[in-house]
């Protein structure tokens, strides 16, 4: 599938960089005591879910959150799905596909900290340091990017261009 669009990361380099994430995460929890949980945002997130799921090698579960922005200038914010699974006690890592502000972000990790993990921290396919607002335990990110506006694995435009194997600049 091909588009008219600038491609910034292959799909190569993104198989890449999630297995070297997946190995990272694998090192950093294969001692650990309690259980490893994966918290992912619908929509844009679920690519990169199923990529670093399966780039961990340890037993762990996963679930779905949802939050609905009402209006950029209310600032209203609502989840419209919550996780399902027990995360109390658990390793958490919360999996984002893209982080600019990281007010939305922060928001769910609020709410995420209700459930008492044991641990709490972010991965991020992309981040832009520059734009980011709040202080987030990013601890995962696969690529920087800048201000320019993205699609593909999972990302989108109007609900589309979310299939791309690959990130291209709108």
């Amino acid at each position: 599938m091909q588009s008219d669009h600038e491609i910034i990361f292959t799909e190569a380099q993104i198989k890449n960089r999630i297995i070297e994430l997946g190995q990272q995460i694998t090192q950093e929890y294969k001692e650990s005591k309690h259980p490893l949980s994966i918290i992912a945002m619908l929509k844009g997130s679920t690519y990169f879910l199923a990529d670093l799921t399966r780039a961990i090698d340890l037993p762990l579960n996963f679930d779905f959150i949802a939050i609905n922005k009402f209006s950029s200038q209310s600032h209203s914010i609502q989840i419209t799905k919550d996780i399902d699974i027990d995360i109390k006690d658990h390793d958490v890592i919360v999996v984002e596909e893209i982080i600019r502000s990281g007010l939305t972000t922060h928001y769910m990790i609020e709410h995420i900290e209700k459930y008492e993990p044991a641990s709490l921290k972010l991965a991020a396919l992309l981040a832009n340091p520059d734009q980011l607002m709040i202080n987030l335990p990013l601890a995962y990110t696969g690529f920087e990017i800048d201000y320019t506006r993205v699609v593909g694995y999972g990302m989108d435009y109007k609900e589309n261009y979310r299939n791309f194997r690959y990130i291209a600049k709108i």
